[in-house]
């Protein structure tokens, strides 16, 4: 969970001008693929101060092929595009390698499945 610093706002009345800030973010679902380099994810937004208000939604997608991590809450308007350095990719491609490896070592360890875990896709 994220508490951002400066949350938006929403009108919880329409046509009125009583504002809800949105100040809790959380990543959640999300999907790494070591194969195709990838990590899509859904991005919610609530207010930890008015908790009936409904969540919005939006995307987290990163390919490392194309270098781009992308940030889309089209409630809000908000569409972001990064082109990512070569240290961050690289930090990404090590980040999905060992959520990978502690997977697999955690089947193979619970003898789930029956072997031994090598490195790579």
């Amino acid at each position: 969970m994220i508490t951002l610093t400066t949350p938006p706002q929403i009108n919880s009345i329409l046509g009125g001008s009583s504002l809800i800030a949105y100040n809790k973010l959380v990543i959640a679902p999300f999907t790494m693929d070591a194969v195709s380099q990838t990590i899509n994810a859904i991005i919610r937004l609530t207010s930890t101060a008015n908790t009936t208000m409904q969540p919005i939604n939006g995307t987290l997608r990163i390919n490392l092929a194309t270098a781009e991590l992308l940030v889309e809450v089209i409630q809000l308007d908000f569409y972001r595009r990064i082109i990512l350095t070569g240290p961050q990719i690289t930090s990404i491609i090590g980040q999905i390698e060992a959520a990978q490896a502690q997977l697999e070592n955690g089947l193979v360890s619970l003898a789930v499945i029956a072997g031994v875990r090598t490195s790579g896709a």
